[in-house]
This record gives C-alpha cells, structure tokens and sequence, in this order.
C-alpha cells in the first residue's frame, strides 16, 4: 500500500472499509496501521493549528467509514468495518468474562447511553471528590484532640480495584465498548484548546441493536473474519490473524 494514496480522511475511511480492519498505530504486521500508510506531514500540518491532522479525524473517520473505532486490537486503537464488527463482536464476548468492576462500568454506561471519559470514571467512583484544605486541618485538630493519631495503622491488605483505564480497555477489547467521538474544550474566544476527549457507549447504543445481529455462531464469524483478513493485502502468519480476531 503505497502512503501517497492517502491524502484525506475520505481516503482513510475507505481504506478501513477496504481492508476490514485499521489499527492507528505501527504493529506486527508490516504495513497493518494508519501510521505507516499516511504521510507524515498529515499528522501534525504546519499551515493549520487549529486541525492537528489524522490525530483529529478520529470522529469524522468513524461517521465517514461508518464503522467502529476503540482498543479493539491487542489493547491498542482500531477502526473496525461494520462488515467485520458483529462477527467479531460475537467471536469476542463468547470468550470474554467480565469482571465486577467492569460490569459495574458498563452497566453506568448503558443507562446514560453515551459519556466522556471524565463523565464516566466519575459516575464510577475513580474520581474522589475534593476536600478542601481547611476541612483536612480542622480534622486532623479533630483527630489530636481526641487523642487518635492523624495516620492511622492499616490492619490488613487494602482491596484492590481494577484500574479505570484497565477496565475500559478490556471491556473494549471484549466488544462491549466503542468510542463514539472525540470531543474538544474551547476557550472564552471560541479557540479550541487540548487533545480530544473520548466519549463511550456500547456498541447497541452507537450503532443499533440490529446492526449488530449475526446468525451464526461464533466459530462461524472467526472463519468469516478469517476469510476477510486473507483479503487484506499484507503478508498475516496464522497467529497474527488469530491475535486481530480473539484480541
């Protein structure tokens, strides 16, 4: 695939709907990313701030493509065809235990349908709401009047939770997540500042519940998945070809 064939984002979707499958960033598979079919100087273009390249198409790929876009691939990020994702997203979730955390998390996001990643790691409990300074003095005060020390001595190993990024990774990667869009801050003169933030839903939310239907069973879709990534014109060992399919 040669890089000068891409030139826009028109050219990008294409190709994911071309290929199948589009990871954003160099793997391996030779040649298998947007990265290295995309020249460089549409990463980051010197002759416009306000559009940082490929790194702000990520939205108007998804709605161009018409196709899923996530950690869908070895934890990293991937445009996905929607003639590839309800295979892969049955080939996925039968294979796939979640934990309680990270149901918790995707029931959150099912019953607001759509969240900022913010929105969502607070709606869950990761975001600990602040205490202001005065309120920590007056109760470690509190504490040396009482005669309890302000550090107290842990009894026990402290429950560990799953990390938020962990746990939106692998509901990602298990086929129960997409990101929607990508979302900028703007400043009191309308310019916009910052890196895009992701907003999540479930792929029923995003696309429909019928869109995603398949008819068979998940044996059936890895061999439709399999048949499709033969298509693609790069050279997959039958490991890699696993790995893009059960993640």
């Amino acid at each position: 695939m040669n890089e000068i064939m891409i030139s826009n984002k028109e050219d990008i979707a294409r190709l994911v709907n071309e290929w199948g499958f589009l990871p954003f960033f160099v793997g391996e598979v030779r040649g298998f990313s947007l990265a290295e079919v995309t020249p460089s100087k549409l990463w980051f273009p010197e002759d416009d701030t306000s559009d940082n390249g490929v790194w702000d198409w990520k939205s108007d790929i998804i709605l161009e493509a018409d196709c899923a876009y996530g950690k869908l691939y070895s934890g990293r990020a991937c445009f996905v065809s929607m003639d590839c994702f309800p295979d892969l997203v049955n080939c996925r979730r039968a294979s796939v235990k979640l934990t309680t955390q990270e149901r918790r998390i995707l029931d959150v996001l099912k019953a607001n349908h759509s969240l900022l990643s913010g929105e969502l790691k607070k709606l869950c409990g990761y975001v600990k709401p602040r205490v202001p300074h005065s309120a920590n003095r007056i109760s470690r005060i509190a504490e040396k009047q009482a005669g309890h020390p302000a550090r107290r001595i842990q009894t026990g190993e402290k429950k560990k939770v799953e990390g938020f990024e962990t746990a939106l990774t692998h509901l990602q990667m298990g086929g129960f997540v997409v990101s929607a869009a990508f979302e900028y801050k703007y400043d009191r003169e309308g310019k916009r500042y910052g890196w895009g933030m992701a907003r999540y839903a479930t792929p029923e939310d995003f696309f429909g519940p019928e869109r995603l239907r398949v008819n068979h069973s998940p044996e059936e879709s890895y061999d439709r998945l399999m048949r499709a990534i033969v298509r693609i014109p790069l050279s997959f060992t039958p490991g890699q070809a696993r790995r893009l399919i059960l993640g």
